[in-house]
C-alpha cells in the first residue's frame, strides 16, 4: 500500500468517524433542547366502583399515573374525595388550598383537616377555619353507564 493510499484511507476513516460522532451529538442535543410535547388535556379516570361509595362519609380515592420525560419516569398519586351530594356525586381535591398539603377526612368531627397549618373544611369542601382562603377544588365527576364506576376528570 502506497503512502497516498494510506493517507486517502485515513482521511475517509476520520471523515466517517466525525460524521457518526456529529450525528450522535445532534441527536443528544435534540433530546435536551427540543421540549417534549406534554399533553395537558384532561381525561376521565376510574376512581371507584359506585357500589363501594359509603353513604355517610366521603371516600378517598388514590389515582396513580405514570409520567415519562425522556429516560426519567415518575409515578404521581392524586387523591380525591368522592361523596354523595343529594342524588348526585361530588368530588373534591385532597390538596389544601393554603399550601398544598394533603387533607384527610376526620369522621368523628365530620370535617376535612389539614395537618400542616390547621385548615378545616366542611364536608362540602368549604373553609370552616384556619388559614385557607378558599374552598377545596371541585373536580368533575360522573358515573360511567357501561361499567357503573365513578370517574373523575383529571
Amino acid at each position: 500500500m502506497s503512502h497516498s493510499d494510506r493517507r486517502s484511507f485515513l482521511v475517509r476513516a476520520v471523515t466517517a468517524a466525525l460524521g457518526v460522532i456529529s450525528a450522535a451529538m445532534a441527536g443528544l442535543v435534540g433530546l435536551v433542547v427540543v421540549p417534549r410535547r406534554v399533553s395537558s388535556a384532561t381525561r376521565w379516570r376510574t376512581a371507584a366502583p359506585l357500589t363501594g361509595l359509603p353513604a355517610d362519609e366521603p371516600l378517598a380515592a388514590v389515582l396513580g399515573s405514570r409520567h415519562e420525560d425522556g429516560w426519567y419516569e415518575t409515578r404521581k398519586e392524586t387523591v380525591v374525595f368522592i361523596d354523595r351530594e343529594g342524588d348526585g356525586l361530588r368530588a373534591l381535591s385532597a390538596t389544601c388550598a393554603h399550601l398544598g398539603c394533603r387533607v384527610r377526612w376526620d369522621a368523628p368531627r365530620r370535617q376535612f383537616l389539614c395537618p400542616c397549618h390547621g385548615g378545616v373544611y366542611d364536608r362540602a369542601g368549604r373553609v370552616v377555619s384556619g388559614p385557607p382562603s378558599r374552598a377545596l377544588d371541585r373536580i368533575n365527576v360522573r358515573v360511567n353507564p357501561q361499567t357503573s364506576e365513578i370517574e373523575v376528570e383529571l
